[in-house]
């Protein structure tokens, strides 16, 4: 594809893409207007057309995380860049209201924020010209050609980092990208890819060689807060669980082919597992936290009809010796939640989604489950499975099976916690890497020009 093809085609579906952010922007004023503690998103669909009236500091670096597992995985590069570089200010973009959530309420140092500009010319140039960055970084698999060339027009360098690209996006790259995507690829100043099969997709889709580098997945990096196992020990102890079986169901999903069946949800299958492993172990409990504040209500109703005994996190209900499953319909406590728990299963894997990230649990030495459907992070899963550190189930049944024989015999809670930290820490140190890179290109290029 040439891109005056993509801006055509993009030009004729502006009307639905309008609509469709429209409608996301208005369904978070709406969440946030019903849990004040969710942050506002200001000027969240005006934003997406350039249009942000709030006052930006310019000459500092540009970060884009489109959701939540991207933009988790900038934070300690935040902090590295602010303590390396404390008078560039810094701006992070989200393309998703769930990213934005994460960056406004738990970016660790000052930011400024609004959701990315859709990739139309009038808008990026727009948003350039409001903030005049030194330096664009973009996450994981964010490559817009429109933004690329604006940028590459103004010799602002871009920074791919932590860039994958899972098979299937590869493959639809390959028959539609051509020569547009071989451009953008190469107005990149370099491609730091997590894997070598991530390097190898770009190299084949048109970067040169010497452009890709493989330097890892940012997200080994990850910064565990100090005194969390505290907090989720006096968590613990405050609601009498230190000798109750704890497993976490973290990023569950609605199905994706049924997205309006609640009984087709990941979440149904985790609450049949759960009642299996009642059987066994009655005083067991299941936290549950489904990936999308959206379906919190929908998942409190599912739980309604259950017949299990629940407690709420958004109604401040208290956990009792009788409750069977929390619901932890909340934003920012994952991580208290992973520390509080004996195992971890890792959501959007039970059902065809293609899984999500299985490191905060591991870095916490907790053994982690997942279902088969993972290929949106094979190579990511692929460290784990090598090392025996990462416990794949089929279905509902395995998956109780599992969770019965890990509540039978606590050692082997301990001995697979172990490996799944140890492969963990094996892959960590990328960041140190990547802040080299990125010293490396600020020192390089001169300031843009007005």
């Amino acid at each position: 594809m040439r891109l005056g093809l993509y801006r055509t085609l993009t030009f004729l579906v502006l009307p639905l893409i309008a609509y469709s952010g429209w409608k996301r922007c208005k369904k978070h004023q709406k969440q946030q207007q019903s849990h004040p503690d969710l942050p506002a998103i200001p000027h969240c669909f005006a934003s997406r057309f350039g249009r942000n009236p709030q006052p930006y500091r310019t000459g500092g670096i540009w970060i884009h995380a489109v959701s939540v597992g991207e933009t988790r995985s900038i934070f300690p590069m935040l902090s590295a860049l602010k303590q390396q570089y404390p008078n560039l200010p810094i701006t992070v973009t989200n393309g998703s209201t769930q990213g934005a959530i994460q960056a406004l309420e738990f970016a660790p140092v000052e930011i400024q924020h609004q959701m990315i500009p859709y990739d139309f010319p009038f808008a990026v140039n727009r948003f350039l010209d409001q903030i005049r960055p030194k330096l664009v970084i973009m996450i994981e698999t964010e490559i817009w050609p429109n933004l690329y060339q604006a940028c590459s027009k103004r010799k602002i360098p871009i920074i791919l980092a932590n860039a994958r690209l899972k098979e299937q996006s590869f493959d639809a790259y390959q028959k539609w990208g051509g020569k547009m995507l071989e451009t953008a690829l190469n107005q990149t100043q370099f491609i730091a890819a997590q894997f070598e099969v991530d390097a190898q997709h770009f190299i084949k889709l048109g970067a040169r060689p010497e452009k890709v580098k493989t330097l890892g997945n940012l997200k080994f990096d990850l910064e565990i807060s100090a005194g969390l196992f505290e907090k989720a020990h006096e968590w613990k102890k405050t609601n009498q669980l230190e000798e109750r079986f704890t497993w976490v169901g973290a990023s569950t999903h609605a199905h994706p082919h049924q997205p309006n069946q609640v009984e087709a949800s990941e979440e149904s299958l985790l609450l049949q597992a759960h009642k299996q492993l009642l059987k066994t172990h009655p005083n067991a409990l299941l936290i549950l936290v489904p990936r999308h504040a959206d379906r919190f209500g929908d998942v409190a109703e599912l739980l309604a009809h259950s017949g299990l005994n629940f407690a709420q996190r958004s109604l401040d209900q208290k956990i009792t010796e009788t409750t069977q499953v929390y619901l932890a319909d909340s934003v920012g406590e994952l991580m208290q939640w992973f520390a509080a728990s004996h195992i971890a299963f890792i959501g959007g894997s039970l059902v065809p989604f293609g899984g999500h990230n299985i490191l905060e649990p591991a870095a916490l030495g907790k053994p982690v489950i997942s279902g088969s459907y993972y290929a949106n992070l094979d190579a990511l899963f692929q460290t784990f499975i090598q090392d025996d550190a990462l416990n794949i189930v089929k279905d509902s049944q395995a998956l109780a099976d599992t969770l019965i024989d890990f509540a039978n015999y606590p050692e082997k809670q301990i001995l697979q916690g172990k490996k799944a930290q140890q492969a963990f820490e094996k892959n960590s140190g990328v960041l140190p890497k990547l802040m080299h890179e990125i010293h490396a290109v600020l020192e390089s290029k001169p300031t843009i020009s007005s």
